[in-house]
């Protein structure tokens, strides 16, 4: 068994979520512990200033920020570079997929509007996705928090060609329950990055194809590593306001157009924990 130290992550981090079903998969067996001088292995994110020992430490990174390996000496993160070995990259939208076993509860409770949506199938993701256009009576939907620049750009320049509806703190809107709850009845789903990195695809867009609708996405042209770009639409990769609504209006106003992007499954392959997992074995294993 082994027994793990928990420090500078969000509240309610580890409790059966996707980092404790990680760990166990890691593991199989593990305790949690308030001491890190008697922990096995200390777990540490950026959220806070707790100082654990770089030797035992392995840090979850699942913001914008590279990798410093100043108080730890692993980590996993966004990035594509494994720093000498000393990282891998596991990026947080795995967090809302159905891994075999994992079976994280929606959260009722929650000040933001994350949390409340059921995890998503893997396989499904795989195969092409059948459009009904019956319950699809609504344009385009922007669920967000934080009133990031482009990424109110992107809704007023949007807005001008047809209103987005906003929903989330950034509107005074909050929305609390689960986002498949609406997206559904919209065709698109506005969801951009807080910021652009090589590698940084948070959850945003698999949300949005998951709820149903064609992604309206803002992101590092790196996410086809990760999703089949012909199943969203990529601000990033035309860099042109004009154009890219021009792009939008297209794929909404023509029935082919908006079907075939459509049915296009968001995933090539299935994607895989199996060297995030045999990385984390191989660092602890040398930790003291």
């Amino acid at each position: 068994m082994k027994k793990i130290f928990v420090a500078n992550f969000w509240e309610g981090a580890f409790q059966d979520d996707f980092f404790d079903y990680f760990l166990r998969s890691c593991f199989g067996s593990i305790e949690y512990s308030d001491n890190p001088y008697t922990a096995d292995i200390c777990v540490t994110s950026v959220f806070g200033n707790v100082q654990t020992d770089p030797k035992k430490t392995l840090a979850f990174i699942g913001e914008n920020v590279r990798p410093s390996f100043i108080n730890y000496n692993h980590s996993l993160s966004f990035d594509f570079d494994t720093y000498g070995g000393r990282n891998v990259r596991l990026p947080l939208w795995y967090s809302r997929l159905a891994w075999p076993g994992f079976k994280q509860k929606p959260r009722h409770d929650n000040h933001h509007n994350h949390g409340y949506e059921q995890l998503i199938p893997i396989y499904p993701l795989t195969k092409t996705r059948r459009l009904d256009m019956s319950i699809k009576d609504k344009f385009c939907a922007l669920i967000a928090n934080n009133p990031e620049g482009l990424r109110i750009n992107l809704f007023n320049s949007i807005s001008k060609y047809k209103q987005v509806d906003g929903y989330g703190n950034m509107f005074s809107n909050p929305l609390r329950k689960s986002k498949f709850a609406i997206l559904p009845e919209y065709k698109f789903c506005l969801c951009p990055e807080n910021s652009i990195y090589d590698g940084y695809i948070t959850e945003k867009l698999l949300d949005a194809y998951a709820g149903g609708t064609v992604p309206i996405y803002s992101g590092d042209i790196s996410v086809a590593e990760d999703f089949n770009y012909k199943a969203f639409l990529n601000y990033q990769e035309i860099k042109k306001m004009t154009s890219f609504i021009n792009d939008i209006k297209a794929n909404e106003e023509s029935i082919i157009k908006y079907t075939y992007i459509y049915e296009q499954p968001l995933l090539l392959k299935e994607p895989s924990l199996n060297e995030a997992i045999a990385f984390v074995i191989n660092a602890t294993s040398r930790m003291k």
